[in-house]
């Protein structure tokens, strides 16, 4: 079976980042294909994805491209969210960002007590954190030692 490592791009950072259960369960069944943030990191990146909530746990690995800059009506359009939702979601910034997410990868749960236990200085973020920086390398190696459940690549959408 292959594992997170067969798919590991070293010329992208690895990012730790949390996702609400439901925002998790739409980009399992592709309805969620960017993540949206107010402000974010501004370059094509990886990360493992820790679902929070009562049952939370890292259970995603995702690769996602550059980030796309605009308005709350020009992010709704890249797949046809609601853009009153991203207008207050937005409010009060001239622009947010939408992240393409190019690959989605499941993998089994790796439980918040199973972290705590295996990693003292285990904490879920609340956004992100880079798990390719020296305190978080025994982390990283966990990670990427994990079997791959299911794999879905996204298509890529005209602009």
């Amino acid at each position: 079976m292959p594992t997170i490592q067969s798919l590991y791009d070293p010329n992208r950072p690895t990012l730790l980042l949390s996702l609400h259960p439901e925002n998790t369960q739409a980009i399992l069944t592709q309805t969620k294909r960017f993540e949206y943030r107010r402000r974010f990191y501004q370059d094509a990146f990886q990360a493992f994805v820790y679902t929070t909530g009562p049952n939370g746990g890292v259970d995603l690995f995702i690769q996602c491209e550059t980030p796309i800059r605009g308005t709350a009506d020009e992010l709704a359009q890249l797949e046809q969210a609601d853009p009153e939702s991203l207008r207050q979601y937005f409010a009060g910034l001239e622009s947010g960002l939408a992240i393409p997410i190019s690959k989605v990868v499941e993998l089994p749960k790796l439980s918040l007590a199973t972290l705590k236990t295996r990693f003292s200085n285990f904490v879920a973020p609340r956004s992100y954190v880079f798990l390719d920086r020296p305190a978080r390398q025994a982390q990283f190696a966990y990670f990427f030692q994990q079997p791959v459940s299911r794999m879905v690549v996204n298509e890529k959408k005209p602009r």
